[in-house]
C-alpha cells in the first residue's frame, strides 16, 4: 500500500514537466493535422513546407515568370519542385537563372539563400546555379541537409572558404562548386580532406575554385574510389609531389585538369595511365612543356578514351607521334591552339578512326594536302582546320561527310573552286572558307544547305554572281561575302531571309540598286554594301530596320537626298555615306534623329565627298554619343558656330530637370558617366563636355571665325577646317585641347599670330598651317621643335623665324638651328675640348684614388665587401618575404638578415634546446646552404607543427639522438637542410624550435662515423610520421651527398669520420668545422625532389 502512494507522490517539478510535454505533443498533433488538412484538399504539398517555399522565393531574383506558378496550396506542382509521392515532403528544389550563357552574372538582380530553405530537410536535389549570392558565403547549415544526393552551386557568386562540414553529405553524388574563372578567384579551399567523407560521391566539378593550399589535392581526392567525373580546370592546383599513390580511381570516366600551372611529368602521365575507363580527358592549357612520346605511352593504355582535348598546349613532338597510340574508339580531338605543334594531315587522318565525330587542328602547324580519305569520317560533324599551312583544293569526297555541322578552313593557301556537292551537307549551320585563294563561283547548290547560320567567304576571289538561291537559307543569321571579286546585283532574293542580322557584300564589284525590299530583313542590324558600283538612290526602305546599328553604304554611285526616314533609325550607331553623290541638307537627317525618345545613339557620322549642301544645323549638338564628325568635301557654308548653339544657350542643370540626363554636345550632363578605354588606359567622364574625338569640317565654303566653344571639346584629337574661308585669328585658348594630335588649319584667311601657347600641346604630331595671312614669329621649344618643314607655314608671307627665314626686326632671337651653327663658327669647339678633358682627368684621378685604397687598404676592401653582402642579403630577404609563396611545391627559405658574424655566430654553444635554436638561426641566415633546399610541405605547417608537438608529450616513440652524442656540427647543417624550411616558418615560435631539438638530440643512438648519422637521422624521421607529409629527397643517393659534402667542406671533414666534434663545444673564432665552411661560403648544390 505504501509503493501505492509514493508512485501517486509526485513532485511539483515532474508535473511541470509533463505538462509540456503534453503541450509540445498537441502542438505536433496540430501541425500535423495542419500539413493533413491540406494534403486532405487534394495536394500532396505539407503547409510548414509550403511556408518555407514562398519564404525562399522572397529572397530570389526574378524578373520574368520563372516562379510565376508558385501560388496556390499544392507547392508539389509549382516549377522547380517536386515532392515524394508517399509522404508530401519536398524532395527536389530546382531554383538555377536560366541565363546559363550569361558571362555577367553581376548583372542579374541580387538574391539571398533564406534561412527556409533548411527547413526543407528531406530534400534529395538542389539547385541554386547562376544566381547572384552577391559573393556571399557558401551557407554552412547546407551541411543539415544530409539526405541531399544533387547539389549544384556552380556559377551563383558565392565567396570565402567553402565549408568542410559539406563533408557531412555522406549520399551526396553530384556536387557541383564550378566558380567563374575571373580573377582574383574568392571562392576557395585549402584542405579538400573533407572529401574522403563522401563515399557515394561520383560528380565533383570545383573548376575556378582556388585550391593552390590544398597542397594534398591528388592522395585526399584519390580515396573516392566512386568518382566517375573529376573537372579541375582553372583550380590553381599545387604542384603533385614525385610519390603518387596507387592510383584508386578505378571508376573515372571524365577528367578535366585544364590550366594546371605545372609540368605533366612523364610519371604523372604514367599515373593517369590506370585509368582504364577514362573516356574524356581535357589538359587544355597546360603551359608547361611536356613530352609527346611519354604522352602517347599514356593514351595507348586509355583504351576506352573517346574525347581528348589539348587546346593551347605546350607539347613537345609531333601530332602523329602523339596520336600514334590512340584509342580506336576517339571521336572527339581538339588540338587547337598549339601554335608550332607540327603535322602532315594526311598521316594525321591515317591514324584516327573513321568513327571521329570532331576534329579541330586550328592554329597549328599543320601541312600538306587534304586527302582524299576525308570523305571515310562520314560521321565527323565539327572540321576545323584554319591558320595552318594546309594547301591546295577541297576535295570532291567531303560532299560524303552529310552529318557535318561546322566546317571551317579559313586563313589557309586553299585553291581551286568551292566543290558542287557541298550542296550534300544539309546539316551544315556553318561554313568559313575566309581569306584562303579559292577561286570560281558560288555552287548554285548551296542553297540547298537549309541548316546554314554562318556563311562566311570573305576575302577570295570568288566570282560570278550571288546566286539566288541564297535566298531559301530561312536559318541563315550571317552572311559575309566582302573582298571578293563578285558581280552583277544584290539578289532581291535576299530579302527573304528574315532571320538575317548581318549582312556584308562590301569590297566587291558588284551593280544595280540597293533591293527596295530591304526592310523585310526585320532582324538585320549590320548591313555593308560599301566599295561597289551600285546606283540609284538609297531606299527609304532602311529606315524601317529599326534594328540598325551599323549602316555602311560608303564608296558608290549612289544619288539623291538622304532619307527622311533615317530619322527613326535610334539605333543606329555608326553612318557611312562618304563619297557618293548625295545632295539636300543634312537638317533632313537630324531632324528626327534629334527627336528620339531615349536620344539618338550615332557615335561616327561620315558624309564626306558627297555634294551636300545648306548649312550645319544647330542640332547636330544634340547628338550626345558622337565621336567621329566627317563632312569634309560637301558644299556647306555658313557659320559653323550653330552646331553649338545649344551649348552657350544651356542652363545649368538640376537633378530635378530630366534635360541633364540627355544633354546637347558639349553640355553640362552631371548625371551622365561612361567609361572609355583608349591605348591601355581607361578614363571615366562624369561630366562630359564631349565625347567627340574627330571633327572633319574640311573642302567647304564655311565662313566666319572659329568658335571658341570648339575649345571646350577637351577630348578632340583629329580637328581639319582646312580649304574653307575662316576668317578672324587662332584663338588664344586653343591650348586647352591638350589631347590634339593633328590640326589642319591651311587654305583659309586666318590673320593673326600664331598662339604661343599652341607649343604645350604635347601630343600634337601634325600640324598644317599653310597658306593663310599669320603674320609675327613661329613659336619655339617644345612641340615646335618638331614642325621643321617649311611647308607647315608655306603661304603665309608675313611669317618668320625657325624654320623659316629669321625675323628682320629681331635678329638677337634665332632659331635654334642658326645658333647652333654659330656657335660652332665661333670657338665653342675649343671650349667642348676642355670640357671633355676636364672630365677625363676627374674619372682618372677618381678611379685610381679608389682602388689604390682598396689595393693598399686590406681593412678597408674587406669591409667595404662585407658591407655590400649585408646589403645584398638584406635585399634578398626582404624579396623572399615580400614575394615568396609557401603553397608553391619548390619552397626557397626567407633568409632573416645578412651574414652573420664570425666572431659572435661561432661561439660556445650551451647544451639544450637554445643552443639548438642559435645554430637554427646560423644556418638559415646563411644564403649559401638554403638557397639550394626543395622541400614541398604537403599538408601545410600546421599538421607539421601538430606532428612535433606530438613527439614533445611523448606520443611518438622513436629512436632518437642524445645531446652528449660526440655528433659533428656539420650534421646539424644536413638536419637543418632536410628539415628547415618548416623550421624557418616559424624561427620566432619557440615550441617548434625547442620541440626539433627534443626529438633529434634525446636519445642513447650510438653513432662513429657521418654516415651512421645520417641513416640514424633518415630513419628516424620516416619513423617519426614526417615523411608521409613532407616530400623530400637526395637527388641520387645518400652516398651522393656524402661525395658532395666532402668536397665542398675540403679537409675540415677528415676528422669528422672518425672522432668528429662535440657539439658542446664548438670551436671560436670561426675555427670550427661550421665557422670554416661559412667562411669558405660552402654551396650545396645536389638536394632535389625525391624520385
Amino acid at each position: 500500500m505504501t509503493l501505492n502512494w509514493d508512485f501517486m507522490v509526485i513532485s511539483s517539478s515532474s508535473k511541470h514537466a509533463i505538462v509540456i510535454f503534453v503541450a509540445l505533443v498537441l502542438l505536433s498533433n496540430r501541425a500535423n493535422c495542419d500539413d493533413s488538412l491540406h494534403a486532405n484538399k487534394g495536394n500532396n504539398c505539407l503547409e510548414s513546407e509550403r511556408r518555407a517555399l514562398i519564404a525562399i522565393k522572397s529572397d530570389m531574383y526574378d524578373p520574368g515568370e520563372r516562379l510565376s506558378s508558385w501560388t496556390g496550396y499544392d507547392c508539389c506542382k509549382w516549377r522547380g519542385v517536386a515532392c515524394d509521392n508517399l509522404t508530401g515532403y519536398v524532395t527536389r528544389l530546382d531554383l538555377h537563372y536560366p541565363d546559363e550563357y550569361n558571362p555577367w552574372v553581376e548583372s542579374i538582380g541580387a538574391s539571398k539563400v533564406n534561412p527556409s530553405l533548411f527547413e526543407l530537410k528531406h530534400l534529395r536535389y538542389l539547385d541554386l546555379s547562376f544566381n547572384n549570392f552577391s559573393y556571399a558565403h557558401v551557407p554552412h547549415m547546407i551541411a543539415s541537409l544530409v539526405h541531399l544526393e544533387y547539389l549544384n552551386l556552380s556559377n551563383a557568386c558565392f565567396d570565402g572558404l567553402i565549408p568542410p562540414v559539406l563533408g557531412n553529405l555522406s549520399h551526396i553524388q553530384h556536387l557541383d562548386l564550378r566558380n567563374y574563372c575571373t580573377y582574383p578567384i574568392t571562392l576557395f579551399s585549402n584542405n579538400l580532406s573533407w572529401l574522403s567523407n563522401l563515399n557515394s560521391l561520383q560528380y565533383l566539378d570545383m573548376s575556378c575554385v582556388n585550391l593552390s593550399k590544398a597542397t594534398n589535392w591528388l592522395h585526399q581526392i584519390n580515396l573516392i574510389p566512386t568518382l566517375q567525373v573529376l573537372l579541375l580546370g582553372g583550380a590553381s592546383l599545387p604542384r603533385v609531389p614525385p610519390s603518387l599513390p596507387t592510383f584508386n580511381l578505378t571508376s573515372l570516366t571524365m577528367l578535366d585538369l585544364s590550366q594546371y600551372e605545372w609540368n605533366i611529368s612523364a610519371s604523372m602521365l604514367r599515373w593517369l595511365s590506370n585509368a582504364s575507363n577514362l573516356e574524356h580527358l581535357d589538359l587544355s592549357k597546360c603551359m608547361r612543356v611536356f613530352d609527346a612520346e611519354a604522352l602517347s605511352v599514356a593514351l595507348g593504355a586509355l583504351h576506352n578514351l573517346r574525347k581528348l582535348v589539348l587546346v593551347e598546349t605546350q607539347i613537345a613532338g609531333q601530332v602523329s607521334t602523339i596520336l600514334k597510340n590512340v584509342s580506336r574508339m576517339l571521336q572527339h580531338l581538339d588540338l587547337q591552339w598549339n601554335f608550332f605543334l607540327p603535322g602532315e594531315i594526311s598521316t594525321i587522318l591515317s591514324i584516327l578512326p573513321h568513327q571521329l565525330e570532331f576534329l579541330a587542328l586550328d592554329m597549328n602547324d599543320i601541312y600538306g594536302r587534304i586527302p582524299e580519305m576525308l570523305g571515310n569520317y562520314t560521321s565527323l560533324r565539327h572540321l576545323s582546320m584554319s591558320y595552318t599551312r594546309i594547301t591546295g583544293e577541297i576535295p570532291r569526297t567531303i560532299g560524303k561527310l552529310i552529318h557535318l555541322e561546322l566546317l571551317d578552313l579559313s586563313i589557309n593557301d586553299i585553291t581551286g573552286e568551292m566543290p558542287l556537292n557541298v550542296g550534300n551537307l544539309t546539316n551544315l549551320e556553318e561554313l568559313y572558307l575566309s581569306e584562303t585563294n579559292i577561286t570560281g563561283s558560288i555552287p548554285e547548290s548551296l542553297g540547298n544547305v537549309i541548316s546554314l547560320k554562318y556563311l562566311n567567304l570573305f576575302g577570295n576571289k570568288i566570282t560570278g554572281e550571288i546566286p539566288k538561291t541564297l535566298g531559301s537559307l530561312q536559318n541563315m543569321l550571317q552572311l559575309d561575302l566582302h573582298g571578293n571579286f563578285l558581280t552583277g546585283q544584290i539578289p532581291t532574293t535576299i530579302a527573304r531571309i528574315s532571320n538575317l542580322c548581318y549582312l556584308d557584300v562590301s569590297e566587291n564589284r558588284l551593280t544595280g540598286e540597293i533591293p527596295i525590299t530591304i526592310d523585310r530583313i526585320s532582324n538585320l542590324s549590320y548591313l555593308d554594301v560599301s566599295n561597289n558600283y551600285l546606283t540609284g538612290e538609297i531606299p527609304t526602305t532602311i529606315g524601317r530596320i529599326f534594328n540598325l546599328w551599323y549602316l555602311d553604304v560608303s564608296e558608290n554611285n549612289l544619288i539623291g537626298e538622304i532619307p527622311k526616314t533615317f530619322g527613326r533609325l535610334c539605333n543606329l550607331w555608326m553612318l557611312d555615306l562618304s563619297l557618293n553623290n548625295i545632295i539636300g541638307e543634312l537638317a533632313n537627317l537630324l531632324d528626327d534623329l534629334s527627336n528620339c525618345p531615349q536620344g539618338a545613339a550615332l557615335s561616327s557620322l561620315s558624309i564626306a565627298d558627297n555634294n551636300m549642301s545648306g548649312s550645319i544645323p544647330s542640332n547636330l549638338g544634340l547628338l550626345a554619343h558622337l565621336q567621329e564628325l566627317d563632312l569634309s568635301s560637301n558644299s556647306l557654308q555658313g557659320h559653323f558656330r550653330a552646331m553649338f548653339q545649344d551649348y552657350t544657350n544651356s542652363k545649368p542643370c538640376h537633378d530635378n530637370n530630366l534635360q541633364c540626363a540627355r544633354g546637347p554636345m558639349g553640355s553640362y550632363r552631371p548625371k551622365d558617366k561612361i567609361l572609355i578605354t583608349a591605348k591601355g588606359s581607361t578614363y571615366e567622364y562624369i561630366i562630359i563636355l564631349s565625347l567627340v574625338t574627330s571633327i572633319d569640317l574640311s573642302h567647304n565654303n564655311l565662313s566666319g571665325e572659329i568658335p571658341n566653344e570648339l575649345m571646350m571639346l577637351r577630348d578632340l584629337h583629329f580637328l581639319s577646317l582646312s580649304n574653307n574661308h575662316l576668317t578672324g585669328t587662332i584663338p588664344e585658348n586653343i591650348a586647352d585641347l591638350t589631347e590634339l594630335f593633328s590640326l589642319d588649319l591651311s587654305m583659309n584667311n586666318l590673320t593673326g599670330t600664331i598662339p604661343s601657347n599652341l607649343s604645350a600641346l604635347n601630343f600634337l604630331s601634325h600640324l598644317n598651317l599653310s597658306f593663310n595671312n599669320l603674320s609675327g614669329r613661329i613659336p619655339t621649344g617644345n612641340q615646335f621643335l618638331t614642325f621643321d618643314d617649311p611647308a607647315i607655314y608655306a603661304g603665309n608671307k608675313d611669317l618668320c623665324g625657325w624654320p623659316l627665314p629669321e625675323c628682320p626686326s629681331d635678329e638677337a632671337q634665332r632659331g635654334p638651328l642658326h645658333a647652333r651653327d654659330d656657335d660652332d663658327g665661333n670657338g665653342s669647339k675649343l671650349e667642348k675640348v676642355l670640357d671633355y678633358a676636364f672630365i677625363a682627368m676627374g674619372f682618372i684621378v677618381g678611379f685610381w684614388t679608389y682602388w689604390g685604397v682598396m689595393i693598399m687598404k686590406k681593412s678597408i676592401r674587406i669591409a667595404l665587401f662585407q658591407m655590400v653582402d649585408r646589403i645584398y642579403d638584406w635585399i634578398y630577404v626582404q624579396l623572399a618575404v615580400k614575394f615568396g609563396s609557401y603553397g608553391s611545391d619548390n619552397y626557397r627559405a626567407d633568409q632573416e638578415g645578412g651574414q652573420c658574424g664570425r666572431e659572435d655566430d661561432a661561439q660556445d654553444f650551451p647544451p639544450g634546446p637554445d643552443g639548438f635554436k642559435l645554430l637554427v638561426k646560423l644556418v638559415l641566415s646563411h644564403r649559401h646552404f638554403v638557397e639550394h633546399l626543395e622541400l614541398l610541405v604537403v599538408d601545410g605547417p600546421e599538421s607539421l607543427e601538430e606532428l612535433f608537438r606530438e613527439g614533445i608529450t611523448g606520443r611518438l616513440q622513436a629512436p632518437q639522438l642524445h645531446q652528449s652524442t660526440r655528433v659533428p656540427r656539420i650534421v646539424a647543417f644536413v638536419v637543418l637542410l632536410l628539415l628547415g624550411e618548416a623550421l624557418q616558418r616559424d624561427l620566432e615560435d619557440e615550441l617548434v624550435v625547442v620541440s626539433f631539438s627534443e626529438v633529434l638530440f634525446e636519445g642513447s643512438a650510438e653513432v662513429e662515423s657521418l654516415e651512421d648519422v645520417l641513416e640514424v637521422i633518415l630513419d628516424e624521421v620516416e619513423e617519426l610520421g614526417v615523411l608521409p607529409h613532407i616530400a623530400l629527397a637526395v637527388e641520387d643517393d645518400l652516398d651522393h651527398l656524402l661525395v658532395h659534402l666532402k668536397e665542398a667542406a675540403g679537409d675540415l671533414l677528415e676528422g669528422i669520420e672518425g672522432e668528429g666534434t662535440d657539439l658542446d663545444a664548438v670551436g671560436e673564432g670561426g675555427d670550427g668545422a661550421t665557422g670554416a665552411l661559412l667562411e669558405r661560403g660552402v654551396e650545396v648544390s645536389s638536394f632535389g625532389s625525391r624520385r
